[in-house]
């Protein structure tokens, strides 16, 4: 699985935002996530495949999820 991350939810500035990993069976976003030491997610937008998805949503080893921080205009 291929996992683009947004810099803004990375905690190190040495840390990578774009990681491949390999998933033992599926699992729900959040918690791949929170594996990988991913913090403040309460402000970000999830894509799994290029669709937008929830936090619950669940994961296999072929998708591409991309984090974003949520964008408001006025």
């Amino acid at each position: 699985m291929i996992i683009e991350i947004s810099d803004i939810f990375l905690d190190q500035k040495d840390s990578k935002n774009i990681l491949e990993i390999q998933l033992d069976k599926p699992k729900k976003i959040i918690d791949i996530l929170e594996e990988i030491g991913v913090k403040n997610l309460g402000y970000a937008n999830f894509y799994l495949n290029d669709r937008k998805v929830n936090k619950n949503n669940i994961a296999k080893n072929q998708d591409k999820l991309t984090v974003l921080p949520i964008v408001g205009g006025g």
